[in-house]
């Protein structure tokens, strides 16, 4: 089990690319990190973000979270935008020849394009504070341009944060799972199940849970809801 800090670029006042139907990438970028986040916890890992709502951090705030929680690995999620509108691609950008951070960054890679179906714009290398400044592997990724008409009205951020989550399994050597969709078997016995709560945001569902547990509810647990 590794510790993961994902972190969803810009917040608040500071919105990041904004496509020409409205878009924000701020927007885009925490809903992406979210389902990263339930995808990762899901496999057995542990997440921390660093923002988990529209609001602004500023880089040193980032990685300051990530070096005192002692992350083993940090993933950075961007837009991108020029002003050339007709531009589209990936690109993921690290700092230096850390031999995990490499290997980080191509299974983040090859997911990313393999299903979001982008151009590849590159690894490159950059000296961005939230990765020069982490003291782990760290992987700032690009996805696509907000700048590019078809890619804002196309552009899935689940798919992004669960494509993400998928390389960042492969580098802790795990296939994520998936949850199957299968038909209710008929009980021999008959039994009855209390749900207590409908939550939009996990970590309410997780204390919720906790406090169950708490107070002596052993057989309590998490699942996903779409609605």
């Amino acid at each position: 089990m590794a510790k993961w800090v994902l972190d969803p670029g810009h917040g608040g006042d500071d919105t990041g690319a904004i496509g020409v139907n409205g878009r924000k990438e701020s927007d885009i970028v925490l809903e992406a990190v979210l389902e990263a986040k339930r995808h990762l916890e899901r496999n057995g890992e542990t997440v921390l973000l660093t923002r988990e709502s529209d609001t602004f951090i500023d880089p040193r705030g980032r990685f300051d979270i990530a070096n005192n929680w002692k992350a083993d690995y940090f993933v950075s999620f961007h837009m991108n935008s020029l002003s050339d509108n007709l531009i589209t691609g990936t690109e993921i950008f690290l700092f230096g020849k850390e031999n995990k951070t490499e290997k980080l960054t191509k299974f983040i890679r090859d997911e990313v394009l393999s299903n979001l179906k982008s151009d590849d714009r590159g690894i490159k290398q950059a000296n961005f504070s939230v990765l020069k400044e982490t003291k782990m592997p760290a992987v700032l990724i690009k996805a696509d341009f907000l700048s590019n008409e078809e890619v804002e009205k196309t552009f899935n951020s689940k798919k992004y944060g669960y494509m993400v989550a998928k390389g960042c399994l492969a580098m802790v050597d795990k296939v994520i799972l998936e949850t199957p969709i299968t038909k209710p078997k008929p009980l021999s016995n008959k039994a009855w199940r209390i749900c207590v709560g409908y939550y939009k945001d996990y970590n309410d569902a997780h204390n919720a849970l906790e406090e169950a547990n708490k107070n002596g509810v052993k057989d309590a647990y998490i699942i996903p809801y779409e609605g």
